[in-house]
């Protein structure tokens, strides 16, 4: 039996919906090859040393091929940039729930940050090659913001409820994420502690340093007048 126009219409967009999904699976795929690459490079000679055509001799592309992935180096690395804080996102958002009390979503965001950003690849090419960021870093700068107001209003809730002994949510959350984003610079996989005992040792210091803080603006620890 014939198929009416509708059918075929309908079998034809189906058709051109499968392989559209099969074309972009292929180029994520060749996409995350590229930045996995790339973040070799990077590490091992240099940003500024690489070029993109050490990118595509790696993986055996022409020049022209590769440019079908990418539009420059800072491109790869704005991507590079994209993933880690994106993968940091995904993973806090699919950990916590709104039954967790304060202390406790902020305890196991803490450790989710430490284990996801010191487990990824490109953790030392995120630290080192921030200032290289053309202005794509607009899209980073917004992924950051985001993250960074999880966690803030992680931290509010926990003062409103009288779970947080301190006054300013901006400025602890800014000490978090400062302490946190450090440990790449000094982490190694070949230490004695696992990356969970670090995050957990993390997390007791900075959550219960937010619980029982032993000084505050108001009444600094050391002061001046201590000092003298």
């Amino acid at each position: 039996m014939a198929k009416s126009g509708q059918e075929q219409e309908a079998s034809a967009y189906a058709l051109q919906s499968t392989e559209d999904s099969r074309r972009e699976r292929r180029m994520n795929r060749r996409r995350r090859e590229i930045l996995v690459v790339a973040t070799r490079l990077f590490a091992e000679v240099g940003y500024e040393a690489t070029t993109l055509e050490m990118i595509a001799d790696e993986l055996a592309l022409s020049k022209p091929g590769l440019y079908y992935y990418i539009k420059s180096k800072d491109d790869v690395l704005v991507q590079i940039h994209e993933d880690i804080v994106q993968t940091i996102i995904d993973q806090a958002e699919a950990l916590i729930t709104p039954e967790m009390s304060p202390d406790e979503r902020l305890w196991h965001l803490v450790v989710s940050h430490v284990v996801t950003l010191c487990s990824h690849p490109a953790r030392r090419v995120f630290l080192l090659y921030r200032s290289q960021l053309s202005e794509r870093a607009q899209d980073i700068v917004a992924l950051r913001h985001r993250y960074q107001n999880l966690i803030e209003t992680v931290v509010k809730e926990g003062i409103e409820r009288g779970t947080f002994q301190v006054t300013n949510a901006r400025l602890a959350t800014a000490t978090l994420l400062g302490a946190l984003n450090w440990i790449p610079n000094w982490y190694s996989p070949e230490g004695p502690l696992s990356l969970q005992e670090i995050g957990a040792y993390f997390a007791n210091i900075l959550v219960g340093g937010l619980m029982n803080p032993i000084g505050s603006l108001n009444h600094p620890l050391w002061s001046e007048k201590n000092l003298s």
